[in-house]
């Protein structure tokens, strides 16, 4: 297995061809952080991608698809996220949640 690191981006070839690791930050801005609702919200929005999704705070890393994981995380109001993802549909699952997580998870 080749891995090419560009920025924030990684490319693995693996046997089954190109996979690709994609991670963003985003600050978490919502009042009450990352509390029950917009976990659920975040794996709601995870579940629709087929690529492995992890969120990492303070060197923890969780599955993005596991809402006790993510709660477990204690990601309150000003808290910085990193969220990553491993496939064929890796970009397209990092820009979501990270614009959920931009967009306050809908609730202000």
């Amino acid at each position: 297995m080749n891995i090419f690191i560009l920025s924030s981006k990684a490319k693995i070839f693996g046997r089954k061809g190109l996979l690709q690791v994609i991670q963003k930050e985003v600050d978490i801005t919502n009042k009450v952080g990352l509390h029950a609702r917009p976990a659920s919200l975040l794996v709601e929005a995870a579940h629709k991608f087929r690529s492995r999704i992890w969120i990492e705070k303070d060197g923890q890393v969780v599955n993005g698809k596991n809402i006790t994981s993510l709660l477990l995380l204690a990601a309150g109001k000003g808290s910085r996220i990193k969220i990553r993802a491993k496939g064929r549909d890796a970009a397209e699952a990092v820009d979501a949640l990270v614009q959920l997580v931009k967009d306050k998870f809908g609730e202000e």
